[in-house]
């Protein structure tokens, strides 16, 4: 069997953790209202985004035609869909006129928050479940030991794989045997890592804001080494050119004329600008360790980000309970079936 390894460390105050794309939380809005924020997204997208509606199946057999419906995981609720709906609407009188079901939408009023729908997820689940934002899954469970850090641990997969994870997961009860498993849900993820945090954690997550009033900005690629020497930039490593702990005003300005002059020169180059942010603060460990993963704190809750190393895709969460049901660890499948 493969060693462990450990990735860092995750402390909760509510007892509840959610698993979550650690790239998307600039999207995230907890308990406000669900809204893209302008600047992810083309100013038409979201505006498209934001005149959206969450719906809920009511009725007697609301859950049957929800389960039938198959368009989420919650068979109750849809988020983020159209305000026009007349497909969806289609589809249900469909099912209802064939299966004889007492169901319809019922647009909510008002929208359902992104910390309402942790809630519901769990609740439906009984303990466990994805949600969505946005279009993006995540997982949350409840059951946590709180006040107390929770080790995060990785086994690598075999070869030719064997710098990957295979799994990883959060220690709640160690000392206790597991007696059997249960699916929580699908973590989707678009940037390749995975944080793990206490539900209220993310409440107070900066994901682009500079906590310190400073920033990095680096640059790298095949003609990196020219774009520096213009500039009078300097080496950061083998292959990146940048500047450190600068003011924010001042690496945005120096950002904005390095791509002014790669995209006049036509060059090959990658750049990022990091603020000193949360995101900042988890991804500079996860860049420079051999586990590519990272802990900070968030007002005395750490929390824990980690590569999945496979890349993008859909991760399943795992609860492994003991005899009585305890929440023994919570486990991310990583490594692909096959």
């Amino acid at each position: 069997m493969s060693s462990y390894e450990q990735l860092g460390v995750v402390a909760s105050r509510s007892g509840i953790l959610v698993f979550i794309d650690t790239g998307c939380l600039n999207i995230w809005s907890h308990d406000r209202p669900p809204l893209m924020p302008y600047g992810v997204l083309s100013d038409e997208l979201t505006a498209k985004a934001n005149s959206s509606v969450d719906l809920r199946i009511i009725g007697v057999d609301a859950e049957r035609a929800g389960r039938m419906l198959d368009m989420s995981w919650h068979p109750v609720y849809v988020y983020d869909q159209p305000r026009e709906h007349s497909e969806l609407e289609s589809k249900i009188e469909k099912l209802v006129r064939e299966h004889k079901l007492d169901a319809r939408f019922e647009v909510t009023d008002p929208r359902i928050t992104h910390r309402q729908r942790v809630e519901l997820a769990i609740e439906f689940g009984k303990g466990a479940g994805e949600f969505q934002f946005h279009g993006m899954r995540a997982v949350a469970v409840s059951g946590v030991p709180t006040l107390r850090p929770l080790r995060i641990l990785g086994t690598r997969s075999s070869e030719p794989h064997a710098d990957r994870w295979r799994q990883v997961s959060v220690e709640c009860r160690p000392d206790v045997g597991i007696a059997h498993s249960e699916k929580a849900g699908d973590v989707a993820v678009d940037y390749a890592r995975i944080l793990v945090a206490d539900i209220d954690a993310l409440g107070l997550w900066k994901h682009e804001e500079a906590l310190d009033g400073l920033a990095d900005y680096v640059f790298w690629g095949r003609d990196a080494a020219q774009v520096a020497r213009a500039f009078n930039a300097p080496r950061l490593s083998d292959n990146e050119f940048g500047w450190l702990n600068v003011p924010v005003a001042q690496a945005a300005e120096w950002g904005t004329a390095v791509e002014n002059y790669r995209d006049e020169g036509s060059l090959k180059m990658a750049a990022d600008f990091r603020p000193h942010s949360h995101h900042w603060q988890v991804m500079k460990p996860t860049r420079e360790t051999g586990t590519e993963s990272g802990t900070t704190e968030i007002h005395g809750m750490k929390v824990c980000n980690f590569m999945t190393t496979w890349g993008d895709g859909c991760f399943e969460v795992y609860r492994d309970l003991d005899d009585s049901g305890q929440l023994v660890q919570i486990r991310v499948r990583l490594e692909p079936e096959g």
